[in-house]
């Protein structure tokens, strides 16, 4: 209960600021910058210092790249009788077919399954919707943008990402025990990421744009919420693969709300603007309702 409080707070903190206290321009992106290369660094350290790998990882890392692998098809099919313009399609594919897998779903985890079992989100968001993100998504995102990006650049800005450091020093150093004070110090950093992610998002929220872009906040949050996760279910029930409580946590993610780092690319390339950060917006506080009803559907 208190990671949803802490979802709500830091969202409608966001919200306020934004209303009544008008931040100056850029407030999002500095806030971003430290989520970015200092909590989910400090998180992914922390949790994947001593995590183990479940026998079955290639079905759990499996689930994010399924989900984007359907989600892509969902937005192709719905593009052509909806009318929906490429850079729409998208800004629709960078911010909801990879889940929110970190700035949620590591809470989220945390609430209906207990700390225990975040080290497996880590490894779903890390291995999956994290190396999706910058090397797919950012590569079609600059493509339709119009932008052009080197694979040499590619491969650099993927290679030094803090959060894949953190994530390769974590497995080294396996073997070598951390001193209390630096688990310490992990731990406090990346209690951060939650309260100041939400409070990003709420920074970002232009609520009077729903209007305008009600049709695809519908098709964008049908899918990321709802329907995408039930196909990715269905496959796995179909194979044979539910059950395990590992694959449990890989599905649940699957049912996060819209990424926000998507969210952020697309913006970066002015993609149909507000969308993303709609999107997010009202994705967030959207999956509050949509996420205790996926967490009955999978059970423990």
């Amino acid at each position: 209960m208190s990671a949803l409080v802490v979802l709500l707070v830091g969202l409608i903190a966001g919200i306020v600021v934004r209303r009544w206290r008008r931040p100056p321009e850029g407030a999002a992106a500095t806030v971003n910058t430290w989520l970015l290369d200092v909590a989910l660094p400090a998180l992914v350290l922390h949790a994947m210092h001593e995590v183990r790998f479940p026998g079955n990882l290639a079905l759990v890392l499996a689930a994010p790249y399924l989900l984007f692998a359907v989600s892509i098809g969902l937005y192709l099919l719905a593009a052509r009788p909806l009318r929906l313009r490429r850079d729409t399609v998208t800004a629709l594919i960078a911010t909801t077919a990879v889940a929110n897998t970190s700035f949620v779903g590591f809470p989220m985890v945390t609430a209906f399954y207990g700390a225990g079992s975040v080290p497996i989100a880590v490894l779903v968001d890390q291995l999956g919707s994290f190396l999706l993100l910058n090397t797919v998504v950012l590569s079609l995102v600059t493509v339709v943008a119009g932008a052009s990006l080197p694979r040499a650049e590619l491969a650099r800005r993927v290679l030094t990402a803090p959060a894949l450091i953190a994530l390769v020093a974590a497995l080294v150093l396996r073997p070598v025990g951390f001193p209390d004070w630096l688990d310490s110090a992990l731990v406090s950093l990346g209690a951060t990421l939650t309260p100041l992610a939400l409070f990003s998002i709420g920074l970002q929220l232009e609520v009077r744009a729903v209007r305008r872009w009600w049709r695809e906040l519908v098709l964008g949050l049908g899918v990321k919420l709802v329907v995408a996760p039930a196909v990715v279910v269905a496959v796995y029930g179909i194979a044979g693969g539910l059950g395990d409580h590992a694959v449990t946590i890989a599905l649940f993610e699957t049912a996060m709300p819209p990424m926000v780092a998507g969210a952020l690319i697309a913006a970066r390339q002015d993609l149909a603007t507000p969308l993303p950060s709609l999107l997010v917006g009202v994705g967030v506080p959207l999956s509050l309702v949509t996420l205790p009803l996926w967490s009955l559907v999978l059970g423990s």
